[in-house]
């Protein structure tokens, strides 16, 4: 996850007093009507100070509440410190065909139950009670699924996607023309060039099947038609009750994240559902083609500075403060969906290709990457040399304790920040980031221990690699995990194809023969065999300059590339 995720905060955690403090997220008690975009609602939620019991009450965008701060979380300057230790994981079989009539909370829940929720306090009562929720019971529970989980969960997986739904049309995230979306044996779906790839598999189920589309089309006409109700009545639109439908009707499984709260209106032990982490429901296809528009490259001349503003627009400066855009550059949204979805039991079984196309010649695929049936995998990665392409695999386990736990991956997180910016610069081709981290080469001391180059929190290091072409240069970045941000990220260069052993022999003399990065440039320093060369990370101290670092980064990396 991208350092500005993980440090990411909001106004109220910056303040004199606010930045020594921790708070809670509670409640979301409502969507905040946006008079002057009604296509960028944000959530409106209540924070509770730790100490005090004080309450903020702020408005977010959907996009942070899906990825970053989560229902029941403790946050300190915007990192997560503490988890509910009252909160529990489970799979929870439903079934929506039985589910369809949805409830305010307040029919649902008690007075006492609503401000258990509120952190013991009923200053917002009213406004989360508003919200409506489906009820599931079983003989010994009730749970309590909040629509708002569900429009997390399932309509705002991205921005592209909030968008479209706040329009009320998922037909504006794909080309009608070049898709085939009928066959489900064999179906294309060309998104445009503003949808997410990610959201691909999705969104063929909001475009295809007919009880998905309804929902989609709902939720929108819900939030027109209060606006509209309130207009009429001579009412200020301020707070619209969030009222969201499942997608699918269906018995199937959600992996739900949930909490008891005493509830003196039923005998039974009640529990509030916080979020819905994962799900398997049908996504009608067996095989699907995803290719996404983008633009043609242009050629730029790296030595002008003045050509080479991304996008051909000058920087623009960034606030520090979030609240209304949430794109994945800047929060790392793109990266945790890649791995969301490579671990998403919908997707089990499913055969997927992922491409881009040039938008001037719609018929040819650019890119593509092919996951073998069977198995999950929706990032940039190449398979192997010998051809295998596996990925982490997840099932669902009935027994809790025989659940498959899939190991968190190394970070690299000022490395995913640039690379993120040099494909969507629109300066590179052929862009493939292989996101499964490999060892590198090790060597041992004399007392059979890893040397301390070759290890990092006691194991062995790990390296993941990026390649893109840029004015018919090859180019391979490898980015080594390393104790401190200060590591530069190497850069190997050719006018022919680069090979994995090269990129393994350029490891090997580094940490296998522990020779220094300057033996290494020596061996290598032709761009007709090949070229290597260091590139230092890009310094972001001012977050109100980020954009203006990160291409003036990008701008070095090309001089570097194009120096023969």
């Amino acid at each position: 996850m991208p350092t500005s995720t993980r440090n990411l905060t909001l106004d109220f955690m910056q303040t004199e007093k606010g930045q020594y403090s921790s708070f809670k997220l509670n409640a979301i008690l409502g969507l905040k009507y946006n008079h002057n975009n009604k296509n960028s609602h944000n959530f409106l939620v209540q924070f509770q100070n730790i100490k005090t019991n004080y309450l903020e009450t702020v408005e977010i965008t959907p996009e942070l509440l899906r990825y970053k701060f989560k229902l029941g979380n403790t946050y300190k300057e915007g990192k997560l410190v503490n988890k509910d230790l009252n909160e529990f994981e489970d799979y929870l079989e439903i079934d929506t065909l039985q589910m369809k009539e949805q409830q305010p909370i307040y029919k649902v829940l008690s007075k006492n139950s609503i401000k258990y929720i509120l952190g013991n306090n009923d200053f917002n009562a009213f406004k989360y009670g508003g919200n409506f929720c489906y009820v599931h019971e079983n003989e010994d529970a009730k749970y309590i699924i909040p629509s708002y989980v569900i429009a997390l969960y399932y309509y705002f997986k991205s921005s592209s996607m909030k968008e479209s739904l706040y329009k009320g049309n998922p037909f504006i995230l794909y080309d009608s023309v070049n898709s085939n979306l009928g066959d489900k044996t064999d179906a294309i779906l060309v998104l445009e060039s503003h949808a997410s790839k990610l959201d691909g598999p999705f969104i063929y189920r909001f475009l295809t099947d007919e009880i998905a589309q309804k929902g989609f089309v709902d939720f929108s006409r819900y939030i027109s038609a209060f606006k509209t109700k309130n207009d009429m009545d001579k009412k200020p639109t301020v707070l619209i009750p969030i009222k969201a439908l499942f997608p699918t009707r269906e018995i199937f499984n959600i992996k739900i994240r949930y909490i008891e709260i005493e509830d003196s209106s039923s005998n039974k032990k009640t529990y509030l559902v916080n979020e819905i982490q994962n799900d398997d429901s049908t996504l009608d296809f067996e095989k699907l083609t995803i290719l996404k528009k983008k633009k043609k490259d242009r050629k730029i001349d790296p030595n002008d500075e003045e050509g080479l503003h991304i996008k051909g627009r000058k920087p623009k400066k960034r606030k520090k403060t979030v609240n209304t855009d949430t794109p994945s550059l800047i929060y790392g949204t793109n990266k945790i969906r890649e791995i969301e979805n490579t671990q998403n039991l919908s997707l089990i079984n499913k055969d997927i290709t992922y491409g881009s196309l040039e938008e001037e010649n719609p018929n040819v695929p650019i890119v593509t990457d092919k996951e073998k049936k069977g198995e999950v995998s929706v990032s940039f990665s190449k398979g192997e040399n010998s051809g295998d392409e596996t990925a982490q695999q997840s099932r669902l386990e009935t027994d809790n304790d025989n659940k498959n736990e899939v190991s968190k991956p190394p970070t690299f997180d000022i490395f995913l920040e640039s690379i993120e910016f040099i494909e969507n610069s629109n300066l590179v081709s052929e862009f493939i980031y292989n996101d499964i981290p490999k060892n590198v080469p090790v060597s041992y001391t004399k007392s059979d221990e890893l040397t301390s180059q070759c290890s990092i929190h006691n194991r062995i290091k790990q390296y993941v690699t990026c390649a893109f072409e840029y004015n018919d240069i090859k180019i391979v970045l490898i980015e080594v995990e390393s104790e401190h941000n200060d590591f530069a990220t190497w850069v190997i260069a050719s006018k022919n194809e680069i090979f994995e052993d090269a990129i393994t022999e350029a490891l090997e003399m580094r940490y296998s023969e522990q020779k220094v990065l300057q033996e290494i440039k020596d061996t290598y320093n032709d761009l007709n065999t090949l070229k290597f060369n260091t590139h230092r990370h890009a310094q972001i101290n001012d977050e109100n300059e980020h954009e203006e670092v990160l291409e003036r980064w990008l701008l070095r990396l090309l001089n570097i590339i194009n120096w023969h």
